[in-house]
């Protein structure tokens, strides 16, 4: 992405670790989470981190609705990351259950990539969601864009490099 803006939408975004790291990156972030608090506290570890005059979105809002208007305004974004939520509600109350709602939660994230993607990174701390259901739900999503899928379980690195398995959750990442 070297010598272009690169716009990216952090989903299901909580306290925005993954929207720093994008904006320390020199992306355009849009950080969406449903919960006014998550967002005020994101924004707030923006600011500690010195990354307040950074270009970050910030928006409360429920996921699909979100979706479905920057689909309509014809945004586009060059990556998109998603943490969904095994359950959750919007701030009217809209219900969001992942086993329903991730296959159209990723089918309007792809409308949403611009014609030079870069990546989708999908995480999920459901169980029965292990790296290859993941890998395999991601992979429809993105079918026929090319590039390639890999997937795993999120583990913690040691400082002495060991890798220390966490129950925590399963990642699948596309890249162009």
């Amino acid at each position: 992405a070297r010598g272009r803006a690169v716009r990216v939408l952090n989903l299901f975004a909580y306290s925005g670790g993954s929207t720093l790291a994008a904006a320390l990156g020199g992306a355009e972030v849009c950080h969406l989470d449903a919960s006014k608090g998550m967002v005020q506290w994101a924004r707030d570890n923006a600011r500690l981190n010195g990354l307040e005059a950074h270009p970050i979105r910030w928006i409360t809002d429920d996921a699909h609705k979100f979706l479905c208007r920057e689909v309509r305004r014809e945004r586009r974004y060059d990556a998109v990351i998603l943490d969904p939520p095994t359950f959750g509600r919007g701030q009217s109350n809209e219900l969001y259950k992942i086993e329903k709602d991730l296959p159209e939660t990723l089918r309007l994230c792809r409308e949403l990539l611009s014609d030079a993607p870069l990546f989708m990174l999908l995480s999920a701390h459901t169980p029965g969601y292990t790296p290859v259901v993941l890998g395999n739900v991601l992979g429809q999503a993105v079918e026929g864009l090319g590039g390639g899928i890999e997937s795993g379980e999120m583990v913690l690195s040691s400082a002495e490099g060991r890798v220390l398995p966490t129950p925590s959750g399963a990642y699948a990442r596309w890249r162009a």
